[in-house]
């Protein structure tokens, strides 16, 4: 499908609209602090390594903050989260 100029996407979920996650699957949403970024004209690499790191490690305090009460004690305790 790249050849048309169109993504190749595969999702799943509920069997009729499979971008709606499956009501038998808990889903919980934690919104932390707005993490302010500078409008840079022409980011450098070093640049976005910055911003990005920055963004991975907000995000990290986030889950990790979180992720006691949406998995119980026991679970979190093993829980990472995974940044690709």
């Amino acid at each position: 499908m790249n050849r048309y100029g169109l993504p190749t996407i595969l999702t799943w979920g509920h069997p009729l609209f499979c971008l709606v996650p499956k009501n038998t699957v808990p889903v919980h949403i934690a919104v932390g602090a707005p993490l302010v970024l500078p409008k840079l004209d022409k980011p450098s690499k070093e640049d976005v390594a910055h911003w990005h790191n920055k963004y991975v490690s907000a995000l990290t305090k986030l889950f990790e903050d979180h992720k006691e009460v949406a998995y119980g004690p026991a679970d979190a305790k093993t829980m990472k989260l995974e940044v690709w």
